[in-house]
C-alpha cells in the first residue's frame, strides 16, 4: 500500500468511524411534584448530553430506584426517555398518569450504539397479571447474537397495580442463550399487575471487569418480618475479578408491601469504603405507616474503563 497509502487509511477511519464513547452512569435525583402536592402531571427532566451528537443515537438502561405512592389512587409510575433534538438532547420523564405519587427517582445509564460489550433493551406488559396468569414467559431476542451465551441484568422502569391489593411483583431471567432470553414475570395471591415495564441490560457470560445479579431484603431477615431499614454487603469475589471500583448501575426489580398505607421505598448503593473493588453495600429503605415485606434490586458493576 505504502507509506502515504497506510496514512491516507487511517485518516479515513478516523474520520468515518464513530467515536467510541465510554458510559456515563447518571442519577436523577428529581422528584416528580413537593411530595405534599397531589399532582398527577409527568414531569420531564431537561437533560443535555456532554458531547456533540452521536450517530447512531445511544441507548438509555432505565430504572426505578424510589417510589412515594398514595394508597388512594393506583400506584402508576413510569420512567422513560425521549430525543428532543437530533442527538443533543433528550428528556428523562417520570409518569404517574392520573395517580398521586408524592416522590419518585430513576437511575439511567447511557450505552453507546456502537459499544463491544453491552446491549440494552426494554419490554412492556399491557395485559393484566394476576396468579392465574403467573408465572408468565416472555421470549426476548436480541437484534444480533452474542459470540457466547448472554447474561441479563433486569431493572423495573415501570409498574401499575391495582390499589386494592398488595403491590407484589418479581421479575428473573432464565434460559439465556447467545441469541436472547426467558423473562419470568410472577405475580401472587390477590396481587393485579395492570402493566409493567422491564429493562434488561445484556452482554457476553465471562466477560471480564463487568457482573451483575440481584440483591434482596431477603439476604437479612424473612419476608414476614418487615422492617423500615435494611442492608447488606454485596461481595464480588467468585464472580469478577475488578481492580478498581467499578461503577454501580442499581434499580428494583421486586417489590412485596401492604396495601392500604403509602408505598415507600428508597433503593439505593451506599457510597463510602464499604463499597470498592470488592463489593459494595446497599440500601432498601421505607418509612412512617409502609410495610415493606421485600424488596429486591438488579445490578450491574463494570469497570470505568471497559
Amino acid at each position: 500500500m505504502g507509506l502515504f497509502g497506510l496514512y491516507t487509511f487511517l485518516i479515513i477511519l478516523l474520520v468515518v468511524l464513530p467515536p467510541y464513547q465510554k458510559y456515563l452512569l447518571q442519577n436523577s435525583i428529581v422528584n416528580i411534584h413537593t411530595w405534599h402536592q397531589e399532582n398527577h402531571a409527568a414531569t420531564p427532566i431537561h437533560w443535555v448530553l456532554p458531547k456533540k451528537a452521536q450517530v447512531p443515537l445511544p441507548s438509555l438502561a432505565i430504572s426505578l430506584t424510589s417510589i412515594e405512592a398514595s394508597p388512594t389512587t393506583n400506584i402508576h409510575l413510569f420512567a422513560s426517555y425521549k430525543w428532543v433534538t437530533e442527538g443533543d438532547i433528550y428528556n428523562v420523564i417520570l409518569d404517574s398518569g392520573n395517580n398521586i405519587i408524592f416522590s419518585a427517582t430513576c437511575s439511567w445509564l447511557e450505552i453507546p450504539a456502537n459499544h463491544p460489550v453491552l446491549r440494552t433493551g426494554t419490554y412492556t406488559m399491557t395485559e393484566p397479571l394476576t396468579l392465574a396468569s403467573s408465572p408468565r414467559r416472555i421470549l426476548i431476542q436480541f437484534s444480533e447474537p452474542f459470540i457466547k451465551k448472554a447474561k441479563v441484568a433486569l431493572f423495573l422502569n415501570g409498574m401499575d397495580f391495582d390499589k386494592r391489593y398488595n403491590p407484589r411483583v418479581n421479575i428473573h431471567a432464565v434460559d439465556e442463550t447467545a441469541n436472547g432470553f426467558t423473562l419470568i414475570l410472577e405475580a401472587w395471591w390477590d396481587t393485579i399487575v395492570q402493566s409493567l415495564g422491564v429493562t434488561w441490560v445484556a452482554y457476553p457470560e465471562g466477560t471480564p471487569g463487568v457482573t451483575s445479579g440481584v440483591v434482596c431484603t431477603g439476604s437479612l431477615r424473612p419476608w414476614m418480618a418487615p422492617q423500615h431499614y435494611n442492608a447488606w454487603y454485596q461481595s464480588f469475589v467468585g464472580e469478577v475479578a475488578f481492580l478498581r471500583t467499578p461503577r454501580i448501575f442499581l434499580g428494583i426489580s421486586s417489590l412485596d408491601f401492604l396495601a392500604g398505607a403509602n408505598l415507600r421505598v428508597v433503593a439505593e448503593v451506599v457510597n463510602g469504603p464499604e463499597t470498592n473493588q470488592y463489593g459494595f453495600l446497599w440500601r432498601a429503605n421505607s418509612w412512617l405507616d409502609s410495610v415493606m415485606y421485600s424488596t429486591c434490586m438488579g445490578y450491574l458493576a463494570f469497570d470505568p474503563e471497559l
